[in-house]
């Protein structure tokens, strides 16, 4: 009997664009998927994948991005609660994905969140599409818990950065997972990227978005406290420092935990280290640099996939 193969995709901001290009590799060379999960960004393009969007299309969507749509859709936030709004967001998957829900989507689809009211991993397999990955990727601190229920929802990374497991859960037999957390790519970064400290390439990436910002953002950013990046004090650092770095201790610590698991799997670890959140108009290159990585582990990943 054929094997039925899951997909599994991890989260990573723009960096998980790279995963668009992992999914036209498995197309080209006729790499059938049965169950997708996800977290955080790749919440989001598995969910458009198993809504039946083809990797051509979802590749379209992406170079479509400009940033001048980055600064449409952060909006900032006047809570106490996050640094930007996710309402626009939410409109501009509800254009894409329509009222879909989950379970009448093309493909098994699960994605990953985590409950901040009991600090455990909630597992959405049904429900409307754009309010579960919304959940799956609110960063938080960035932007603001999605709340179902009388409970509330932040990013999946926080307690399963690439779902393999949730993949076995849906009847996979075999899982490829797609890792693009900026947390696992030091030994793939640029080397001016590595000279350079966590607290630094942070603030260089928000300092990028600002300049292109409009001014009402520019000023708040510029109130913000700036870390002494020589000293690299812990009391001048931003808010958005803390959590992004925790986040990348978090998630690797987590992944090296859920692999030691998992089934039989395969990992696709596209060398993404050296590109920002919000590096969206770096799209073509992500993508292509997904593509190639998957096409370079290629004969090894169909052997895994025969073999198994």
């Amino acid at each position: 009997m054929k094997k039925k193969i899951g997909l599994s995709l991890g989260s990573g901001g723009s960096r998980g664009l790279s995963e668009i290009g992992v999914l036209l590799w498995l197309k080209e060379n006729n790499v059938k998927i049965s169950y997708v999960s996800g977290s955080s960004m790749g919440s989001i393009i598995g969910a458009y994948y198993c809504a039946g969007f083809t990797p051509e299309h979802l590749k379209n969507i992406a170079l479509d991005i400009k940033w001048t749509d980055i600064l449409k859709y952060l909006r900032v936030s006047f809570s106490t609660r996050s640094i930007f709004d996710w309402g626009r967001i939410s409109k501009f998957l509800n254009e894409e994905l329509g009222h879909k829900r989950i379970e009448d989507l093309n493909i098994p689809f699960a994605c990953v969140a985590a409950d901040i009211n009991s600090g455990r991993e909630f597992v959405f397999r049904r429900g409307k599409v754009v309010t579960a990955v919304s959940a799956s990727s609110s960063i938080p601190g960035v932007f603001p818990p999605v709340e179902i229920l009388g409970r509330r929802f932040v990013d999946g990374e926080l307690v399963n950065p690439v779902p393999i497991d949730i993949a076995f859960e849906l009847g996979a037999d075999l899982v490829i997972g797609v890792n693009t957390c900026r947390s696992l790519q030091g030994e793939n970064m640029s080397e001016e990227t590595q000279k350079s400290s966590f607290v630094k390439r942070m603030d260089d990436w928000f300092g990028e978005m600002i300049e292109k910002a409009p001014r009402p953002l520019a000023e708040l950013y510029n109130k913000i406290p700036h870390p002494d990046l020589n000293r690299l004090d812990p009391g001048g650092m931003k808010f958005y420092d803390v959590i992004t770095d925790s986040l990348a201790i978090v998630s690797s610590r987590i992944l090296d935990f859920k692999r030691q698991l998992a089934g039989p799997h395969f990992m696709i670890n596209p060398p993404v280290g050296r590109y920002k959140n919000f590096d969206f108009d770096r799209a073509e290159e992500i993508i292509d640099l997904g593509y190639r990585t998957a096409k370079e582990a290629g004969p090894e990943l169909l052997k895994f996939i025969e073999v198994k």
